[in-house]
């Protein structure tokens, strides 16, 4: 399947609606190095914009990133977003590629602080295999389970939103 940007809308209304979040942007780059973004909650183009000192602290590391409450987390205070009360709460997953690079992110954000619980992170992280299975076309299901199963992620079929 060919990723568009209302193709990208649709994973991040999943997540917005499943998580109950009011922000959700999604950001990658595909094979034709082309930047692509979905969102839901708020335009695309500011939605990484208030994402982005989140996304470059989680493409540093290339791990999930949990902020239950950005106010106390020494790191995330420092973000604009964070100071002005538009994002409190971030959650975020890196969109890994069969051959191991970053791709993009999916990241949810809310204003208030919260929690994220196991069954969420899962969520996210599966959604997040389903968005990469979306735009790596040729990558068998059988690839997917494999490189699922090595990341710990749960066995999600490649399906569209």
């Amino acid at each position: 399947m060919l990723v568009n940007p209302v193709a990208l809308d649709r994973f991040t209304q999943q997540a917005g609606r499943a998580l109950d979040v009011p922000v959700v942007c999604v950001s990658l780059v595909d094979a034709h190095h082309r930047l692509l973004m979905g969102s839901y909650g708020m335009s695309a183009p500011l939605a990484l914009l208030v994402s982005w000192s989140f996304v470059k602290q989680m493409g540093d590391s290339g791990h999930p990133l949990l902020i239950a409450d950005g106010r106390r987390d020494p790191m995330a205070a420092r973000s604009a977003a964070v100071r002005d009360g538009t994002v409190t709460a971030y959650m975020g997953m890196p969109l890994v590629a069969s051959n191991g690079r970053v791709r993009g992110t999916l990241s949810v954000m809310d204003e208030k602080p919260r929690r994220w619980s196991a069954p969420q992170v899962d969520f996210l992280r599966e959604l997040s295999a389903r968005i990469v299975c979306a735009i790596e076309p040729g990558r068998g299901r059988a690839e997917h389970a494999r490189h699922s199963q090595t990341n710990g992620e749960a066995g999600m079929e490649c399906a569209s939103p």
